[in-house]
């Protein structure tokens, strides 16, 4: 009887089961081998397998041989070149994974708007490590749109149009908001982006109107229009893209109220917007963890303006199917003006979709678990969410929500429906929520 030693495996691939076995000849050690190379290939190791085996004595020897990138090899019709072959020298020395390899492609594929990536994968002089031959070929113009039902807002269509340049990108977005009873918000984007390898431009135009019906303050109109400019840096961290924008901001408002004879209020700021973004290019159960952070420091009329907004999701894999997704949402201003206020009952606590409190600070946390149905096709989730905020007339108040929902992936589409309740009225009191978004 021959215990089963495994030798050569640094990857994470659970070989326990391999381990356990008590082998008796050369066909049955064989058999381990193959099963042992199936794992690999199972978890995405495709290259990688059991290159030799052999018993000695009571032991039962397995030899993995981890076939690494040792070389990459790019071709493509962009401007971007440079840039895509920086993302992929963190492929470099590591164990060559499909699953891992084709969700970073996935991410270059938005984040350089390319149509298409073609990805050969070779032996390397002959050796069991491989090269990566890779032909990309960038769009000439992207649409997408997207149409959820929110809160308060409604049914909110959006589209947006993307041109890709050298180096550049100039985006278009429109969207509309409306429910049963009028038009809830009318928003307008148009931007400027360039990405070479290290420092990019961003610069765009704002334009939107919102109507307003807060609990404190009644109905009301707020027109905004926000000119911003900014030079930020590029860069990769470990497996994060990480991007640090300074901008330069000013902002218009005029705030119009719903009475009888219309009052009109206008307001003006501007000020210093430091935004940061990191992301992970490894997609689990295609979401990718990602931190944004924004904290903004300007002048108004009549005071000076503090405010910051954070948000982490990171999804985790517990097993083959299962997952945990922990996240959380930070809003804070130091002023007390409505134009900068946001709604508490949001999709960040979803279940209270006929309460209209604004906050100038509120946090929330959220937790999902995620149970993958059909492979890379259906998701259900299960969800809780709960938070703090500062109500209208200045004091501390919490609220929580749960719910249920499921993701439904086609090609590029993506569809969700679910159900949220809030833990402050009776269960028959739900919100379904829904949604729909794609880009070709």
């Amino acid at each position: 009887m021959a215990k089963v030693i495994v030798e050569g495996l640094t990857v994470p691939v659970d070989i326990a089961e391999i381990e356990n076995q008590s082998v008796t000849s050369e066909s049955q050690a064989k058999v381990q081998a193959i099963a042992l190379t199936n794992k690999l290939h199972e978890a995405g190791y495709t290259t990688s397998y059991v290159k030799r085996y052999y018993l000695e004595g009571d032991i039962c020897y397995l030899y993995v041989v981890e076939s690494h990138i040792a070389d990459i090899q790019l071709t493509a019709n962009s401007g971007v070149k440079e840039a895509i072959m920086q993302d992929l020298q963190k492929l470099l020395g590591t164990v060559y994974n499909r699953k891992t390899v084709h969700a970073l492609f996935v991410q270059l594929k938005e984040k350089y708007i390319l149509d298409s990536i073609q990805v050969n994968v070779a032996n390397y002089k002959e050796g069991d490590d491989v090269s990566l031959i890779i032909h990309v070929r960038a769009k000439k113009l992207v649409f997408s749109f997207e149409v959820n039902t929110l809160p308060i807002y409604g049914i909110t269509p959006s589209m947006t149009l993307s041109l890709p340049l050298y180096r550049a990108v100039i985006t278009g977005q429109g969207q509309i908001g409306f429910n049963e009873e009028r038009v809830t918000v009318k928003k307008g984007v148009l931007e400027y982006m360039s990405y070479p390898a290290t420092i990019g431009w961003h610069a765009g135009l704002l334009a939107s109107q919102e109507y307003a019906v807060w609990e404190r303050y009644g109905d009301f109109t707020v027109t905004i229009a926000k000119p911003y400019a900014g030079i930020g840096i590029f860069s990769n961290i470990g497996v994060f893209d990480i991007s640090v924008f300074l901008y330069g901001v000013g902002t218009y408002y005029r705030v119009s109220e719903q009475h009888a004879v219309p009052l009109h209020n206008t307001y003006n700021n501007a000020g210093l917007q430091l935004n940061f973004r990191a992301t992970d290019d490894r997609s689990i159960a295609k979401k990718n963890k990602a931190l944004n952070a924004t904290l903004f420091a300007g002048v108004s009329q009549d005071e000076n303006v503090l405010m910051s907004r954070a948000s982490v999701y990171i999804p985790l894999q517990l097993t083959m199917r299962l997952y945990v997704v922990p996240s959380c949402y930070s809003f804070y201003t130091n002023s007390l003006n409505r134009i900068y206020a946001e709604y508490v009952f949001d999709s960040y606590l979803l279940g209270y979709s006929k309460r209209y409190t604004a906050t100038h600070s509120r946090h929330i946390a959220k937790l999902e678990l995620m149970y993958e149905l059909l492979y890379e096709f259906v998701y259900f989730e299960i969800f809780a969410s709960s938070g703090v905020y500062k109500s209208e007339y200045v004091w501390w108040d919490r609220a929580s929500s749960y719910g249920a929902g499921a993701d439904v992936y086609y090609n590029t589409i993506l569809f969700t429906i679910g159900c949220a309740w809030n833990t402050d009225e009776q269960f028959g009191e739900y919100y379904i929520y829904s949604g729909i978004k794609s880009s070709w």
